[in-house]
């Protein structure tokens, strides 16, 4: 379960910033994902499930921006 809690704010992640033509993909990606998870914990919505992630999906995405910004060399 937990590669699992891994993989869907990826998918997310993906899903939101890739080429339009990937989008259908990683939804469908996501979706798996979160049908599955959900079906291993009876008695949560989706809803609540997609709330729980959100913090997870939320420093992915610092994580990235901070990995996409150039780096400063180094003061002589």
């Amino acid at each position: 379960m937990r590669s699992e809690l891994d993989k869907l704010p990826q998918a997310l992640y993906e899903k939101d910033s890739c080429e339009p033509r990937d989008r259908l993909r990683w939804q469908n990606s996501y979706d798996r994902l979160l049908q599955d998870a959900l079906a291993r914990i009876p008695g949560v919505s989706r809803q609540q499930f997609q709330e729980a992630l959100a913090d997870r999906y939320r420093e992915l995405k610092k994580q990235r921006r901070r990995d996409r910004q150039p780096k400063l060399p180094p003061r002589a």
